[in-house]
């Protein structure tokens, strides 16, 4: 199969937590190699082989799961340029947040590790170890998490050159949440002014919805239900859980053998009708004429 940008759209979320599954899975390996070995160079004796695999990738996984978390701030948080102060707390606590979390799933998986071996493990012996524990690990956390926000920043603003990304204009925000006459679209470093009106179908590639208007292919950061629902002038409609229309632009519906019909667009684009979506071109009272082959 070929490596396209609809494929990754629809398995973007799989080759992310392969890629990030990789990284840390070789840095925990490559980790916990390096303290085996600075062990018996050292001449520590009582330091069993997979101990420090143990540590390192109790650390990863807890690290893995955590960023998920981070990745999900960041989109209900942004960082705003414009109370920078603001963001900074913020950030600030959610990186304490991170650390604790951190720290609580790495034990935990230290803890049913060293069980495993009929073993006890000890995070910290007393109350002054424990401090110095929590800060150690702290100072460290922090820094995973600022680095893991620029990672995710970096990410997105390429992915977001890449695949495009399209938003409504509209000067007044209370309408934000419905389509507006145009849609600006920023892909590959450049702008494009489209008219809602030209889109003639879309569809669901996992989280963008790519807007069609003829050979030209448009991805904006929504859900197709989302999508649709925000059009306030009864065109747009639902024919499959991965296809919507614009009812402007079907040229005929031809009804099949299984129940379900197919659209034919003016461009000559074909699309499945799914039973499922039937009564929602009836709700827009539509008068639909099916065609017999």
């Amino acid at each position: 199969m070929l490596f396209t940008k609809l494929h990754y759209q629809n398995n973007k979320t799989s080759y992310e937590a392969f890629a990030l599954s990789v990284y840390f899975f070789i840095s925990a390996g490559i980790n916990s190699t390096s303290v085996l070995m600075e062990s018996r160079r050292n001449g520590i004796e009582n330091l069993f082989s997979w101990e420090p695999f143990v540590w390192e990738y109790s650390s990863a996984i807890s690290s893995l799961l955590l960023l998920a978390c981070v990745a999900i701030f960041m989109t209900k948080s942004p960082w705003q340029w414009k109370q920078p102060k603001r963001s900074a707390l913020q950030y600030l606590a959610a990186a304490i947040v991170f650390s604790i979390c951190h720290v609580l799933g790495m034990v935990l998986l230290r803890e049913v590790s060293y069980q495993f071996f009929s073993l006890e493990y000890h995070f910290a012996k007393s109350v002054s170890e424990l401090g110095y524990e929590l800060i150690y690990e702290l100072r460290k956390d922090v820094w995973s998490f600022c680095s893991f926000v620029i990672l995710i920043s970096v990410y997105r603003q390429i992915t977001m050159q890449w695949l495009g990304d399209a938003s409504c204009i509209s000067d007044d925000v209370r309408v934000s949440t419905k389509l507006t006459k145009h849609i600006l679209v920023k892909k590959l470093g450049k702008e494009f002014l489209i008219k809602t009106e030209n889109i003639e179908w879309m569809q669901s590639a996992g989280n963008y919805v790519n807007l069609h208007l003829g050979d030209q292919v448009y991805p904006t950061r929504s859900t197709l239900a989302q999508f649709v629902a925000s059009d306030n002038t009864n065109s747009m409609c639902r024919i499959h859980r991965s296809f919507a229309i614009n009812l402007n632009f079907v040229h005929c519906i031809e009804q099949l053998a299984s129940g379900d019909a197919e659209i034919t667009m003016h461009s000559g684009k074909t699309l499945r009708l799914s039973r499922r979506y039937k009564d929602s071109l009836k709700q827009l009272k539509m008068q639909i004429t099916l065609y017999e082959g």
